[in-house]
């Protein structure tokens, strides 16, 4: 699993090499066009390695000479750019990108700092190493509150749901478990996984899993999932911590990131009561103190 933050670190090295292409690509252009500054360009490097030489030797005399030959020949280079019209900055490395200046995240129009649109690539890459990747058609923009009649009720989970991954929901229990409750074909896998993608963008490191799909992750990935900046595990039943041992990897990851107040939701259509009352007893004890995400939830 790499995180888009990772991702994007990787991006910077094939970045470097291609401004430096570019570079190159841009300083043989203007040398071909005018040679007479590449004559004086190649003039200034052998006077400043020979001055380098006196500097070794300590020759004051030589030094000051070369001092004098450069400062000549910098005169003469100006105004072959000047009369030219060259950009004086031919030789430069220059950004690709204007939004991020090649960081990678930029600040959107609300100020927030996000993943810049130069990073469209590593964004989906994320996507995928974070078990999204069936789902490239869930984005946020494209979540309606108004779906089924109930705007004012979706819209609501929605806001919760962003809270609990900003760290902002209300809460008093120190614990950072919670539950999204919702009855079956109600958009809860829309909205989480929307969610989760909203995190990657804001640079954060996020997993989305099935609940009962825990049993076939691999133990690196386990690991790294106690780790995590947010954690969405969706169609969360009783039954299924019940079964191939899943109640005892859910409890270990829980612990950890319990421990770490990292912000885990239990997506589920079946009430927190209920699954407190039937779920593996580790996991039901947990639950008690488990935040509630839910149209009715105060």
């Amino acid at each position: 699993m790499k995180t888009i933050k990772e991702l994007i670190g990787e991006s910077l090295t094939e970045v470097a090499a291609s401004k430096e292409i570019l570079r190159d690509e841009n300083i043989k252009r203007v040398y071909k066009a005018y040679p007479d500054l590449k004559e004086i360009d190649d003039q200034i490097l052998n006077v400043r390695n020979s001055r380098f030489i006196a500097v070794i030797d300590k020759d004051e005399r030589l030094i000051k000479r070369f001092d004098i030959a450069e400062e000549e020949l910098l005169t003469k280079r100006d105004r072959i750019i000047q009369r030219n019209q060259i950009d004086p900055e031919f030789d430069s490395l220059k950004v690709i990108c204007e939004k991020c200046s090649d960081t990678g995240y930029a600040k959107g129009s609300d100020g927030t700092l996000k993943v810049c649109s130069c990073r469209k690539n590593e964004l989906e890459a994320a996507y995928e190493y974070s078990g999204m990747a069936d789902y490239s058609s869930y984005k946020m923009k494209n979540y309606r509150d108004d779906y089924l009649g109930d705007a004012a009720g979706r819209k609501k989970i929605k806001n919760e749901l962003l809270k609990v991954l900003l760290g902002l929901a209300d809460k008093d229990d120190i614990s950072s478990l919670w539950v999204y409750s919702a009855p079956p074909q109600t958009g809860k896998t829309f909205l989480v996984i929307s969610v989760c993608k909203t995190a990657i963008n804001l640079g954060k490191s996020t997993y989305y899993a099935k609940c009962e799909d825990l049993q076939s992750i691999g133990s690196d990935t386990l690991d790294e999932l106690k780790k995590i900046d947010f954690l969405v595990l969706d169609d969360f039943a009783d039954s299924v911590t019940m079964t191939n041992n899943i109640g005892s990897i859910l409890n270990s990851i829980l612990e950890v990131r319990s421990a770490s107040k990292l912000p885990t939701v239990l997506v589920s259509p079946f009430p927190k009561s209920e699954l407190v009352n039937k779920c593996d007893m580790r996991i039901s004890g947990k639950l008690q103190s488990a935040g509630l995400i839910s149209k009715e939830s105060r």
